[in-house]
């Protein structure tokens, strides 16, 4: 009897798990409570692998028809938060990995191609550190690197990254740069070298040197693209330009305080710049080249001279550019209260543009805010802008634009006046004698002025009783005015349409005082005159220049209210 209670309580045992396994999850149907139903309340798992929603709908839809409204509220945040992270999950998957800059690269210096003489020494500091002594001939390179570094003897600090090198030191990369100096430092993590001690660099690719007490030189990398050279404590570069064939043409010179060149493209020149190219030769504080462009720019205080002894010019202004082509120099722009200045002309004007041929001036333009002013030793002449014609740097013309103004200098053989000649209108054209003959270094000679545009025109006309008489007056206006030079004086004047004008001739004032005993000591004078219709005056003269200070001893404001004469008057000396 034990025994068999014994093994209906191990069944038992063994029974109650099953059965409480089976009825696990399982609900009431609540049309029959005694009845289990038959859905099985979902797992946590299923609900997380719903990412339709309407999934998460139809699980809701079942829990409510088992009567659990809490469970349908559950399944239904799961199956939405679980769409949501699975959303985000497809999306980052089609987004693409942007690859990551590559890590600058320190040199490694490999001494493997050191003579056999060499001797060596290694000093280890500590698990990190070591130094090591190189004598008897140094050959090395930065593994994986096109480059090579030569001396007579070294010393390596590992830790610090710095190669110390004595003594014949050469550093290239083949097609690039050549460095010589007799002592340098190569610091391997910024890929820096630092010559000193009558240094040499030389560009492979452009042929130009740079020659000084100290050459700092920076090679390309992975966060450097280009390279870098830096040149302080006065040093000189020779840039050698070739033209559209390969040929070498003449070297351009540069001095300063300090050059820096940025991939054998550009140049940089701070400090007491000096460049000598061809024939000219520019000064200034700053500079800067373009290799490329062939643009070179002068910056404050810039002055640039020909060398040209012959024909001599020089131009200066604030900034100054000069622009080539195929290596020769075809325009030289200054700007900022430029000024221009050769045997035949000075120019004067906010903005100087020179153009040149065959390394010779040919043609000049000034413009740009304010007055441009052009000055010969017979004429000057003010306008809005310039434009003079200079033929193997000789005046041949002058064009004025913009309320021109020409005056000019009597002939002081004949006429003994302070006051000028005077011609305006809105355009105003000189024309110059620029016939040259061999040996000849006379300046051209004004042949005719042409103004047109409201033009009026006042002209002294010397005296037949000799130059210390008063000088007659030529009065003018049109809507053209042409006047003729002989030998650089007056000779006629045409009006072309609109003329008008008055005539001035000087007297004698016989309301003069002449019955006074003079004193035969002083010389004798010339009596004392006046011009018929027309009163002396010191009131400053209407048709003066306003840019150019008055006469000591101005003409007359009464001439305009002098009746004129005839439409068909014309008037010569």
């Amino acid at each position: 009897m034990n025994r068999r209670v014994r093994v209906a309580c191990l069944l038992m045992v063994g029974i109650v798990p099953v059965m409480a396994g089976c009825f696990t999850g399982r609900s009431r149907n609540p049309a029959n409570p005694k009845q289990p139903s038959t859905v099985a309340a979902p797992k946590p798992d299923s609900a997380k692998r719903s990412t339709v929603p309407g999934d998460s709908a139809r699980m809701a839809d079942s829990a409510k028809a088992v009567g659990s409204a809490d469970s349908a509220k559950k399944i239904s945040a799961l199956a939405t938060a679980d769409s949501v992270v699975r959303a985000a999950d497809s999306a980052k998957a089609k987004t693409k990995k942007k690859k990551a800059a590559p890590a600058a690269k320190p040199c490694v210096l490999d001494f493997s191609e050191s003579p056999p003489e060499t001797r060596l020494t290694y000093v280890r500091i500590d698990s990190t550190n070591a130094t090591t002594y190189i004598g008897g001939g140094f050959v090395g390179h930065c593994q994986g690197e096109n480059n090579r570094i030569s001396a007579d003897s070294a010393e390596q600090f590992q830790l610090a990254g710095v190669l110390n090198l004595f003594g014949n030191v050469i550093y290239q990369e083949p097609g690039k740069i050549r460095i010589q100096s007799s002592h340098a430092t190569y610091f391997t993590r910024e890929e820096r070298l630092y010559a000193d001690g009558m240094v040499t660099a030389m560009q492979i690719a452009s042929g130009s040197v740079f020659t000084g007490p100290s050459i700092e030189y920076f090679r390309p990398t992975a966060t450097r693209p280009s390279s870098k050279l830096i040149a302080p404590n006065n040093p000189t570069a020779t840039l050698i330009e070739k033209d559209s064939l390969g040929q070498p043409g003449k070297p351009v010179q540069i001095s300063a305080a300090t050059l820096s060149d940025l991939g054998d493209s550009v140049l940089f020149a701070v400090g007491s710049v000096r460049i000598v190219r061809g024939g000219l030769v520019g000064r200034s504080d700053s500079a800067t080249f373009d290799k490329i462009t062939e643009l070179a720019r002068l910056i404050r205080s810039a002055h640039v001279v020909n060398g040209d002894s012959a024909k001599k010019f020089t131009l200066d202004g604030d900034t100054i550019d000069l622009f080539s082509t195929n290596r020769q120099l075809t325009r030289v722009l200054a700007l900022h209260k430029a000024m221009a200045v050769n045997s035949d002309v000075t120019i004067q004007a906010e903005k100087i543009d020179l153009r040149l041929k065959v390394q010779k001036l040919s043609e000049a333009f000034a413009f740009g805010g304010g007055r441009a002013k052009a000055r010969t030793p017979q004429q000057d002449i003010a306008a809005d802008s310039l434009h003079i014609v200079m033929p193997d740097q000789r005046v041949s013309e002058m064009r004025a634009v913009g309320a021109a103004v020409a005056t000019g200098v009597p002939d002081t053989l004949k006429i003994k006046s302070d006051d000028r000649d005077l011609l305006r209108g809105d355009t105003v054209i000189a024309s110059f004698d620029s016939a040259r003959f061999a040996g000849d270094t006379a300046q051209p000679r004004i042949q005719q002025i042409k103004a047109r545009g409201n033009a009026s025109s006042l002209f002294q006309v010397a005296s037949r009783q000799g130059p210390t008489f008063p000088p007659s007056i030529n009065y003018s206006r049109g809507k053209a005015i042409l006047v003729q030079f002989d030998s650089g004086q007056v000779r006629d004047v045409s009006i072309d349409s609109a003329a008008s004008g008055a005539f001035f001739e000087p007297a004698v004032d016989t309301l003069s005082d002449t019955t006074k005993k003079k004193s035969s000591r002083k010389a004798p004078t010339a009596p004392t005159t006046r011009r018929r219709g027309a009163q002396l005056s010191a009131t400053p003269s209407p048709l003066a220049d306003p840019g150019r200070p008055s006469p000591t001893k101005p003409l007359s404001t009464s001439l305009e209210a002098i009746t004129p004469p005839p439409s068909d008057f014309r008037r010569r000396q």
